[in-house]
């Protein structure tokens, strides 16, 4: 068996050389790690992949390949860094064993803060995997701490657990296209080169968003997938002949955030209404290319935002999950509804934007009055006449 150490990059992938391995680890982009070096982490994930006795990571493949499958079957382990980010470090592990291949996410937290994050998210998602069992969310086999390096005076306890991979699909951003200056969906695919999505492409892409939140929102608790963003990456596509699918990568929290602005006891569908309002804005709100300014994706993204909330609705319906009546009675609720009175319902979610995401409040308060006025026109049905209720 052998076992490589890999940059990912666009096209194809870089060999870790010796050079490369004695440079400094970064905490996050932008700080460095006071002694760890890239070795120390590429040798954390190896012997954290391989650990007790290889046993787990062994299951893993017998419910992948087959059961006759075992340790000396594998023939290559390919390590490949990923991404370096905020809060965790993000590794592929890629695994060829009897002429079949696989791929597994490690996900890595170095600071104390970011442990306790990587810790909460882990159980997050084994308890929404095992409650909700929908298809959208990473699996998440073990969790261990690793001292890196071992063996050494100076060291440090490194977080990682090891996950699901979802092959074929790219993270994306809202870009600006240079060769006509207007904002589109920059997908991006290393290894075909970023493109942008199509018009409806885009469309589908913040439908799906919409419908996998909504789906795993709680009637009974209001319990919802809390924080996300799409700045942090944490939507992710695939497109091919079967059109777009979208997939999350994480849930970091599961909770309701009905306590920031309701005291008294909060009635359920009061409590749904306050779930779409705050998705029907979340969901337009990302940074430009993923890194600079925050930015407001265009008006298309209210209509499709609204059909997923509903897509999803009747699915929880038909499932039994939904137990608050018909979904198309709320439909006709919300038609009910008009501008100041839908601009008024907005206010206690702009003082939780205000208290805690002031950048993400600084661009929606200036684009809450054409928000409303977009969001109504959906509500009247200008743009979703007809829809299929009984599909």
């Amino acid at each position: 068996m052998t076992i490589e150490y890999l940059f990912s990059a666009p096209k194809e992938d870089i060999p870790a050389g010796l050079d490369e391995l004695s440079l400094p680890f970064k905490i996050t982009p932008s700080e460095q790690h006071p002694f760890l070096a890239l070795r120390d982490y590429f040798e954390a994930i190896r012997r954290f992949i391989l650990i007790d006795q290889e046993k787990p990571l062994v299951r893993i493949l017998k419910e992948r390949f087959s059961n006759e499958i075992d340790f000396n079957s594998i023939e290559k382990i390919l390590i490949r860094s990923e991404k370096h980010g905020v809060l965790y470090h993000l590794a592929s592990v890629e695994i060829l064993a009897d002429d079949k291949r696989t791929r597994l996410a490690v996900s890595t937290a170095i600071s104390e803060k970011s442990r306790a994050w990587l810790t909460h998210e882990y159980k997050t998602l084994k308890f929404l995997n095992r409650s909700r069992k929908l298809p959208y969310l990473p699996e998440v086999y073990f969790k261990r701490e690793v001292a890196c390096p071992p063996g050494k005076k100076k060291k440090e306890t490194l977080s990682m657990f090891l996950g699901q991979w979802f092959e074929g699909y790219h993270e994306w951003h809202i870009s600006v296209d240079q060769k006509d200056s207007r904002q589109k969906i920059c997908i991006w695919d290393l290894k075909e080169g970023h493109r942008y999505a199509s018009s409806e492409e885009a469309f589908e892409i913040f439908k799906q968003i919409s419908k996998i939140l909504t789906l795993y929102y709680d009637t009974i608790d209001f319990n919802q997938i809390y924080p996300w963003h799409h700045a942090a990456g944490d939507f992710i596509v695939k497109s091919g002949d079967r059109g777009i699918d979208v997939k999350l990568t994480t849930a970091r929290k599961y909770q309701s955030i009905m306590d920031y602005f309701l005291k008294d006891a909060v009635n359920p569908m009061i409590a749904l209404i306050y779930f779409f309002l705050n998705l029907s804005v979340k969901v337009r709100l990302d940074k430009l290319d993923g890194v600079e300014k925050m930015v407001w994706a265009g008006d298309f993204s209210v209509r499709a935002a609204v059909e997923g909330f509903f897509e999803a609705l009747v699915e929880m319906e038909r499932a039994g999950t939904y137990h608050l009546g018909k979904a198309e009675d709320l439909f006709a609720l919300l038609k009910t509804f008009g501008r100041e009175e839908i601009e008024r319902l907005f206010q206690p979610l702009l003082d939780l934007y205000r208290k805690g995401d002031p950048e993400d409040y600084q661009t929606l308060r200036p684009n809450l009055e054409s928000h409303v006025s977009q969001l109504y026109l959906v509500l009247q049905g200008v743009h979703l006449a007809g829809f299929p209720w009984g599909y």
